[in-house]
């Protein structure tokens, strides 16, 4: 992820937040911290379309892939395709019953 932060913050914002005083590796964790907290109360519902690796990524049918953390994956493994789950603060639910794994967007 390589966004340029002065397009998304108002010039005031970047004074007054002293991030043009921050590497540019800084400037981008602060972005995917920020990103990831924005994420936070979202959610997504969608159907399992495919499970790679073992059940260590899962692709919707929207076409999203989601990591899922490795003491998760055969949970995962074993919900199969077409199963339904959402997606709630970084958490993967199965809608039929409740299992939930812990999961990054990749």
């Amino acid at each position: 992820m390589n966004f340029d932060m002065y397009k998304m913050m108002t010039s005031d914002e970047v004074v007054a937040s002293g991030i043009n005083k921050l590497s540019e590796s800084e400037q981008q964790e602060i972005l995917r911290w920020g990103l990831r907290m924005y994420g936070l109360g979202q959610h997504k519902v969608g159907d399992i379309h495919e499970i790679k690796y073992d059940g260590r990524v899962v692709v919707l049918d929207d076409g999203s892939r989601w990591e899922v953390a490795s003491y998760d994956a055969s949970t995962v493994d074993f919900w199969g395709e077409f199963t339904k789950v959402a997606i709630i603060d970084d958490e993967m639910y199965r809608l039929e019953e409740y299992v939930s794994v812990t999961e990054d967007s990749v």
